[in-house]
């Protein structure tokens, strides 16, 4: 008992240190931890924006080729008038 009476400031500052070392231990796996999710929430939206971006691009080559077959038909059309006028 006298030891410890004697020591308690050395053995005060052995809990807190321990004590610190686990909380350190603790908010690091923590972090570590948030890091991975961020991480894995980042692949996931990066994904969704590819899908997103390559399903406007096949929209967009569907529309470009309904505009270039609508150029195709007037351009028919606009040749058959001015075949017309010319005769």
């Amino acid at each position: 008992m006298q030891f410890i009476i004697k020591n308690i400031g050395l053995i005060i500052t052995i809990v807190s240190a321990v004590s610190a070392l686990i909380g350190w231990g603790i908010s690091r796996v923590r972090k570590s931890y948030g890091l991975e999710r961020d991480i894995n929430h980042l692949k996931k939206d990066y994904k969704a924006l590819s899908g997103n971006f390559n399903t406007l691009y096949t929209e967009l080559e569907r529309r470009l080729d309904t505009v270039e077959t609508e150029f195709k038909v007037l351009r028919a059309v606009n040749e058959a008038l001015i075949d017309q006028g010319a005769k």
